[in-house]
């Protein structure tokens, strides 16, 4: 999250309106603007009552997310009173953290499940899976009785 989206997300939690923010910090509304739209960078001095007006600490204000590669334990976030969760403009209580945390339990084993059906759904045998029916039939000189006795020929005598 950007310097100025963080300065927004304050003020407005805060209920501050940009001018109100001004005025309690000492500099136009049109500044505030262009610090939440990231146009312009606040003076150490700045941040300070920035920090002050928005009961926030300077670390608040100006650090950034982990970078991206970095690996966040959720169960660490959601332990109430290390790090301070907010939710666009809430700050979340203890018993919402407890409620987002059952939300995601919940979330992750349905998914669990759909990955063990997944894995024990059978599939649609192929045609070629099938086991097929052999079915023999006798061959033209076999009949009921047994396999049929060729006939000698028969001499002619004249």
């Amino acid at each position: 999250m950007s310097l100025g989206r963080r300065l927004r997300t304050l003020r407005k939690n805060n209920s501050f309106t940009q001018q109100s923010l001004a005025d309690a910090v000492g500099v136009s509304r049109i500044y505030i603007q262009a610090l939440e739209s990231n146009r312009r960078m606040p003076s150490m001095k700045l941040l300070h009552r920035l920090a002050e007006a928005l009961s926030a600490s300077i670390t608040d204000i100006v650090d950034d997310l982990p970078n991206r590669t970095a690996r966040v334990q959720l169960d660490d976030l959601l332990s109430f009173g290390e790090v301070d969760i907010w939710y666009r403009t809430k700050k979340l209580t203890e018993g919402e953290l407890k409620r987002v945390g059952r939300v995601i339990s919940a979330v992750l084993e349905d998914l669990d499940q759909e990955d063990v059906q997944k894995k024990t759904r059978r599939k649609k045998p192929l045609a070629a899976d099938r086991p097929t029916e052999v079915l023999y039939l006798p061959a033209p000189e076999e009949t009921a009785k047994g396999p049929k006795k060729k006939r000698s020929p028969k001499s002619v005598r004249g």
